[in-house]
């Protein structure tokens, strides 16, 4: 549905690379970013929800009852956490490295300007199992990963040029951020800060990352 949504804004798709479109078509493609972005940070939040609730709220008492009494004087914490090293060393070494932040920085100043989806599925359990058992990190780089890679995924398959490429993959940053802090300008505004390590900054980006926020 969403492909054949696509080629109805974009009906050229499969004729020509490297495509520049019209700003209200871009504006378009970041509002479905958005969209799509929206749902899949708020699946990513209720998983995570229930994830937590699974391994404190029952795994932790379950975990103290089943325990010999010469072990409860160690607290159940240092068990479960030690679990979570080890499920994501397993899940790393299945599914592979999931990238970061610096990886992201990366890929985006590229001249393609995408985000490599096929690290999504790594960043995702693996980020998911990370936070679950007392990570220090926060679900806003998996986030920025999932959905930048999705804005990357969509402009690469419509086959159009790096530099809105690379907008898209801002929109789908923003729509994350928006969505994670419920806050769509702060989201956006803070998406386009992330290069700014390398003193780049993209304000043709900051109209189609605030719609997609």
């Amino acid at each position: 549905m969403i492909q054949n949504l696509l080629k109805k804004i974009l009906p050229e798709t499969q004729k020509k690379r490297n495509r520049r479109i019209p700003f209200n078509k871009l504006i378009i493609l970041s509002a479905i970013v958005g969209i799509l972005g929206g749902l899949l940070s708020s699946a990513y939040i209720l998983v995570l929800k229930e994830i937590l609730h699974l391994v404190w709220d029952v795994g932790k008492p379950a975990l103290y009852s089943i325990l010999p009494v010469w072990l409860r004087s160690i607290n159940p914490i240092w068990i479960i956490t030690a679990l979570g090293g080890l499920f994501v060393g397993i899940s790393l070494k299945v599914l592979g490295q999931c990238g970061e932040i610096s990886a992201v920085v990366n890929n985006i100043n590229m001249k393609k300007g995408s985000i490599d989806i096929r690290q999504t599925p790594s960043m995702t359990i693996t980020s998911l199992i990370s936070i679950s058992f007392g990570g220090s990190a926060g679900p806003e780089a998996p986030l920025v990963q999932i959905i930048g890679s999705l804005g990357s995924r969509i402009g690469e398959k419509l086959r159009l040029h790096g530099d809105i490429i690379r907008t898209l993959t801002f929109s789908g940053m923003g729509a994350a951020l928006g969505a994670l802090f419920s806050a769509p300008l702060g989201g956006a505004l803070f998406a386009l800060e992330i290069p700014h390590r390398r003193g780049l900054e993209y304000y043709e980006a900051l109209i189609p990352s605030l719609v997609a926020a």
